[in-house]
């Protein structure tokens, strides 16, 4: 009797009475919260003599969700999806195969009786000892049989948007993005997909003439380009449209204006990975799996100001805090994190200053500020043409300490040349690489585009999609043909620190959980007399 035939007589037998829900729904909340079908938590003892409870005896925990395997330090975690953990398949027929997924040649398969024991006693089907790392758990046949059943279909049929011969891709443009900073996207994408497709075209003949099975994991790239129009409440259901007339397998860079939350939610209920957007307001305030961030944005940046002006004060310097922000729901997000961020640490002495309108900030609003509020530090929270204005000012008042602006609502840091005796006062804060390890840390990136005969449009965008397209190619070259969403977003998290490209954002690494992969910034001044680059006033600064 199969496996399969195995696990599914035991289910109809009663052995899940025990559950409300449908099998695989209860062996799924098994293996990811550590949650029993009667609700009780999941308890395990590691062979150390640490009892695991709930979350963390679940199976998520070192196996992740695709169920592939994973590794921590020098320990591998072996695979156990189903048709890695029940089939025959010789899934380590050759030695790419067993790198791929630390399988061994020859193993013998599990069943639903080999399954319980290697989980209450840690032996295995050969019965061979378990890794001491693997928990027992004293779980009943009504509990095991569930979490059989999810083990069985996990990873087990490649994602939507992946066909025979092709595999489906999206970016996503929001309304309201300046078109230059859309082609500057949009140019970088093409030229990958060709690129890609080029090679492809090689693969797909070797594949034809059967010369080696891992020519089969090869598919063309097709991109689709979702732009939303009208308002965030009405995106919602024209990305759903989009994806139900054609399923993508992922979305890849993409850009927006504003709040992107509507996306994000959109590919956290779809299931859809969504690699690093090109977004100053990324969703913080829900938790996600699906979407990998550069960095938290304004708020990061809010947060990392905060601990600068506190550190400041400590130093014996304290100042009246003024900040400007646009008066609509992206304007106040890093005013409010600032705020409270500020509060967190003692310090209430800040004023909030809106802009309402959409007209540019004229110099009489400069004037009027600076008369009324007498501002020791004034934070913008503005762009280049809000800021172009304050250049007006003939002198900066004599209680000013410094005003900061944020590096990712500037697009263009060397307009602030024009401020004349503000420059001095000026200060940056800074989620990028600085200019002086810029240039070498975009090389590759530079000389691609320059191979390709590409204007260098916007370095920052063009970069940050380099790198997204760059290692989601980097990590299906090394899922073999498992398409699984989540064994793809496990790859991207671990070769995001390895990737041999780099985006304008320093110190980028993902870990299990992680969702943004740049945690820190510099706070830097602008260049004065014969000096040509930003330079650094503060440490890398993690908030």
């Amino acid at each position: 009797m199969s496996p399969r035939i195995l696990i599914l007589a035991m289910l109809l037998s009663g052995a899940a009475a025990a559950a409300d829900i449908m099998p695989e729904q209860a062996g799924k909340r098994i293996y990811r919260e550590g949650l029993l079908p009667s609700g009780m938590p999941l308890r395990g003892m590691a062979q150390t003599g640490v009892e695991l409870s709930g979350g963390d005896a679940a199976c998520v925990k070192c196996h992740r969700r695709s169920g592939l395997g994973s590794s921590e330090g020098q320990n591998e975690i072996r695979p156990i999806a189903g048709r890695l953990l029940f089939s025959n398949r010789k899934i380590g027929s050759t030695e790419r195969s067993r790198a791929l997924f630390n399988v061994d040649a020859v193993r013998e398969p599990y069943t639903l009786e080999s399954l319980k024991r290697a989980l209450r006693e840690g032996i295995d089907p050969a019965g061979r000892k378990l890794d001491p790392l693997m928990p027992r758990y004293a779980l009943s046949d009504a509990e095991i049989a569930p979490l059989a059943a999810y083990l069985q279909g996990l990873s087990l049929n490649p994602a939507p948007g992946v066909t025979e011969n092709e595999i489906h891709f999206a970016t996503i443009i929001t309304p309201g993005v300046d078109p230059f900073r859309v082609e500057a996207m949009r140019g970088v994408l093409q030229a990958f997909f060709s690129d890609k497709n080029g090679g492809t075209r090689k693969e797909a003949r070797r594949k034809s003439a059967g010369t080696d099975q891992m020519y089969r994991v090869y598919r063309k790239w097709v991109l689709h380009e979702w732009s939303l129009s009208g308002p965030p409440d009405r995106w919602q259901k024209q990305l759903e449209e989009r994806y139900r007339q054609q399923p993508v397998f992922a979305v890849l860079s993409g850009i927006g204006e504003g709040s992107w939350r509507p996306v994000h939610e959109f590919c956290e209920q779809a299931g859809v990975p969504c690699l690093f957007p090109n977004v100053d307001y990324p969703e913080t305030g829900q938790p996600g799996y699906s979407t990998l961030y550069f960095s938290r944005g304004v708020m990061l940046e809010a947060e990392v100001l905060a601990k600068h002006l506190a550190e400041n004060r400590k130093a014996g310097r304290s100042a009246r805090i003024v900040q400007v922000f646009r008066d609509n729901d992206a304007g106040r997000v890093p005013a409010q994190a600032m705020r409270a961020a500020l509060l967190r640490r003692g310090i209430d002495e800040i004023s909030d200053r809106p802009v309402a309108g959409e007209s540019p900030v004229s110099s009489a609003f400069w004037s009027q500020l600076l008369e009324e509020t007498r501002p020791g530090v004034l934070v913008l929270w503005l762009g280049d043409e809000d800021i172009a204005s304050l250049h007006s000012q003939e002198s900066t008042p004599p209680e000013m300490e410094h005003v900061y602006l944020s590096g990712s609502l500037i697009a263009r840091p060397c307009k602030v040349l024009l401020f004349g005796p503000w420059l001095d006062r000026m200060r940056l804060v800074y989620p990028f690489e600085l200019t002086e390890r810029r240039a070498q840390r975009l090389s590759r990136t530079k000389h691609w585009l320059e191979a390709r005969n590409i204007a260098l449009l916007d370095e920052r965008i063009q970069s940050s999609t380099y790198f997204a397209v760059t290692v989601a190619g980097d990590a299906l070259s090394h899922m073999g043909d498992t398409f699984s969403r989540d064994y793809f977003i496990e790859r991207v998290e671990n070769m995001t620190e390895q990737s041999l490209s780099s985006a304008v954002y320093p110190r980028l690494s993902l870990g299990p959980g992680q969702r943004f992969a740049s945690r820190g910034s510099y706070v830097a001044r602008f260049p004065v007399g014969g000096e040509t680059m930003l330079m650094p006033v503060s440490e890398w600064i993690v908030p």
